[in-house]
């Protein structure tokens, strides 16, 4: 891992050229989220199937990070509401997961309303870390 920190603009290429080739061959994407109404950054949503031993096997693993102020039910049911419909055709996979700590309320609720449930499954990393929290559903 790199920890995208690049000393050469020719290391910056290269990145940018990878993650190219990881959204044309389907692997991977990184969306930006724009406020319209403030034209500003406001997230980044980062989905890709996961392919693994563990039980989030074929799973569109969702990162959705957002600026703290737009972490509300309605503003992430809306994401969630363009995201979901198109996982299964953009990346094949039969569910998708996505991680909410506990003390997530607004997201948990938005989450639960789109049909996640919290699993008792943990993700297992590529190290063994187990990582619990996740919610998913099928799509």
């Amino acid at each position: 891992m790199n920890g995208f920190y690049y000393t050469t603009m020719e290391e910056m290429k290269d990145t940018i050229a990878f993650w190219k080739r990881e959204y044309q061959n389907r692997y991977y994407v990184r969306w930006a989220i724009i406020d319209k109404n403030d034209n500003c950054a406001i997230g980044t949503i980062e989905l890709f199937n996961r392919k693994t031993k563990d039980y989030f096997n074929n799973c569109g693993l969702l990162r959705l990070d957002l600026r703290s102020d737009y972490e509300k039910q309605d503003i992430i049911e809306d994401i969630l509401g363009l995201i979901i419909p198109e996982t299964r055709d953009m990346f094949a996979c039969e569910m998708i997961a996505t991680k909410a700590i506990s003390i997530a309320k607004e997201r948990i609720k938005a989450l639960e309303h789109k049909g996640f449930c919290l699993s008792e499954e943990s993700v297992i990393g590529h190290d063994g870390t187990k990582y619990n929290s996740y919610y998913f559903r099928e799509v």
